[in-house]
């Protein structure tokens, strides 16, 4: 495994040298102005992210790479390179060519950068967090991504508050979509509930967030998740019954609810035995 890493990261170390010098730093162009900032320190530096930085990478993974650059540099760039896919986190994305792979490649500036590591958002912490610097001259990207690497516990408790109240109010909402016939509108509304609840697994255990694509796995190596394993796995199985609404109109009937009502009142005790959930914080219904 650690052979495995080691050319994981030789062969990233590669591609990030050529991708730098055959084609960002050309496409950006030179100016006196990126001259002087590049004598002053601000240089580009390049990072493995995605799969192979998170410990999710399978054999058909792309080599997905962060580049941090100087602003007129990277300003450049944005008016040259398509974007591609929606961003979510700082910065822009964009596909990496075809002899680096195809991967995807996350530009931002030094200053935003630093922005994002002052204030960091859950996305900037699944872009960010576990990038690992494989061309940086100086360490000045391993110090700019060091506070995302250790999130403080008021950060964590800030995203319980904050994803707790969206679940409890899709929790709520699907019983009202159950009341009104509405299967279409519960699946939708059940996705967004499994992302909140699989999310607080992660951070009642003080672990990051990850991607979406990485999240149920990720989830169920939590002791919470753990916990609620053979229930989620249920409800998973379940899914067919929305075809009937799970037997009833009425959530204190229907069996998809009553599965549903279970997993969270499992996951509020955990978050409440934790200290991360007040207990003014009632399981209430609520509908948006």
């Amino acid at each position: 495994m650690a052979i495995a890493r080691a050319e994981l990261v030789r062969r990233a170390r590669d591609v990030a040298q050529r991708v730098l010098g055959e084609w960002l730093e050309p496409q950006a162009g030179a100016s006196p102005a990126a001259t002087a900032q590049a004598a002053a320190g601000a240089a580009w530096a390049v990072a493995l992210a995605g799969s192979g930085a998170t410990g999710y990478r399978d054999r058909v993974s792309r080599l997905d790479l962060v580049a941090v650059g100087p602003g007129s540099a990277v300003a450049r760039l944005r008016h040259r390179l398509p974007p591609h896919g929606d961003p979510t986190g700082p910065g822009s994305f964009h596909r990496l060519p075809g002899w680096a792979g195809g991967g995807h490649l996350a530009l931002l500036s030094w200053d935003e950068l630093a922005e994002a590591a002052a204030r960091p958002s859950e996305a900037a912490v699944v872009l960010l967090g576990a990038a690992e610097p494989v061309l940086d001259p100086g360490g000045r990207l391993a110090a700019a991504l060091a506070p995302l690497r250790q999130l403080p516990p008021a950060w964590y408790r800030q995203q319980v508050r904050r994803r707790y109240r969206a679940l409890r109010r899709r929790t709520a909402s699907m019983a009202w979509n159950l009341r009104r016939g509405q299967a279409f509108a519960f699946l939708a509304g059940f996705v967004q509930w499994l992302e909140h609840f699989l999310l607080l697994c992660r951070y009642a255990d003080g672990q990051p967030p990850v991607d979406r694509k990485w999240l149920l796995q990720a989830a169920m190596r939590t002791s919470l998740g753990r916990q609620c394993r053979a229930d989620l796995y249920a409800l998973f199985s379940g899914l067919g019954q929305v075809a009937t609404l799970g037997g009833s109109y009425d959530p204190k009937e229907n069996r998809l609810y009553g599965t549903i009502a279970r997993l969270h009142g499992q996951l509020a005790d955990a978050l409440r035995q934790r200290g991360l959930l007040e207990e003014r914080e009632e399981t209430r219904e609520e509908t948006p």
